[in-house]
């Protein structure tokens, strides 16, 4: 390969991105009603996925380019048979110092120890209800006990993780209390996500619920000790007393975009530049015809150039109460 330009990568508006989303499958075992159609949606033929050679070439380019977190994502990234290989080539990649995981949990109870053995650090499960039956209800899986042994078997084999949970209105308040106590009694992060308009017909305002009221009920439950952002799109808080610690994601409500370091590529190769919008960049071309690093890294470049400033929701967003002007929370070291 010739020489690269590795300096660092920013988008037009000067953010630095260090941070990149990978989907490796657009496969999912699961129909969550907010994401997918109960039938399905057809799945992409698997010769237009990138091959795992093309991936490591474009994360080996981004590295170079100051991007040092990497999280593998889906559909169900655990659905691929070369999950934990692939989790090993990235892993060897000197300037990733990051590397995560998001699944909806089914399969973790096998691979969580040869994840962490292949150099994984942090999972991320999918939760949305503790209930079995409204577990079923959200995703049309009977597979709740399988996603909960994989979380503790996740936490056995040596690796951090949080559980992700959409806020949903008329869910989400009945069992955030279960929720927090999850966090309180076991070594991990509970994270309330807001409902987006994103994938599936699932969304509506109506079912949306702001994080500032699960926020300040987390506050009434057990008390909260700021943790320090430091850039990470939750604001994330120990419980007083507690092992575990709850965060809240409010991309709709208290939106973050000014401060947005990621990028996205999907399995098939194209950059997706922010989450709500639908337009992309493909580098399939550019790795099927073997361009070398520096070729690579100035067609990512160009695709980054193009990252919109915010979301088209944030301009419409609306604050809400903090729950430290309350008195509910207080800060590390306050």
């Amino acid at each position: 390969m010739s020489g690269s330009t590795n300096a660092h990568l920013f988008d037009s508006q000067g953010r630095r991105i260090t941070y990149l989303r990978l989907s490796v499958t657009d496969r999912c075992q699961f129909r969550c009603v907010y994401c997918l159609p109960p039938e399905g949606i057809a799945s992409l033929p698997k010769s237009d996925y990138l091959t795992p050679e093309q991936m490591e070439r474009l994360v080996r380019a981004l590295a170079e380019m100051g991007v040092w977190r990497l999280r593998l994502t889906g559909g169900e990234p655990l659905l691929r048979r070369d999950i934990v290989s692939l989790v090993a080539r990235f892993s060897s990649i000197p300037r990733i110092r990051d590397l995560a995981l998001t699944t909806n949990g089914e399969r973790l109870p096998e691979l969580a120890a040869d994840l962490k053995a292949a150099g994984l650090m942090r999972v991320n499960v999918s939760l949305d209800s503790l209930d079995p039956a409204r577990f079923r209800e959200l995703t049309l899986s009977g597979s709740f006990e399988r996603v909960r042994e994989g979380i503790f078997r996740a936490l056995e084999a040596g690796l951090k993780v949080k559980v992700n949970v959409v806020a949903m209105r008329g869910i989400s308040e009945a069992e955030i209390d279960d929720f927090v106590e999850l966090a309180y009694a076991h070594p991990l992060e509970v994270r309330f996500i807001e409902f987006m308009p994103l994938c599936g017909g699932g969304w509506s305002r109506e079912a949306s619920l702001p994080i500032a009221g699960l926020r300040s009920r987390a506050a009434e439950r057990r008390r909260l000790i700021r943790i320090p952002r430091n850039g990470e799109v939750a604001e994330s808080y120990a419980l007083a007393g507690g092992k575990g610690r709850v965060g809240f994601i409010a991309s709709m409500t208290e939106p973050f975009c000014s401060t947005c370091s990621r990028i996205r590529v999907g399995a098939t190769g194209k950059v997706r530049l922010c989450l709500f919008s639908k337009l992309e960049y493909d580098l399939k071309p550019a790795l099927a015809a073997g361009a070398d690093t520096a070729e690579l890294q100035r067609e990512i470049r160009r695709a980054v150039s193009r990252k919109p400033a915010s979301h088209p929701w944030a301009a419409v967003s609306k604050k809400h109460p903090r729950p430290e002007e309350s008195g509910l929370i207080r800060s590390v070291g306050g």
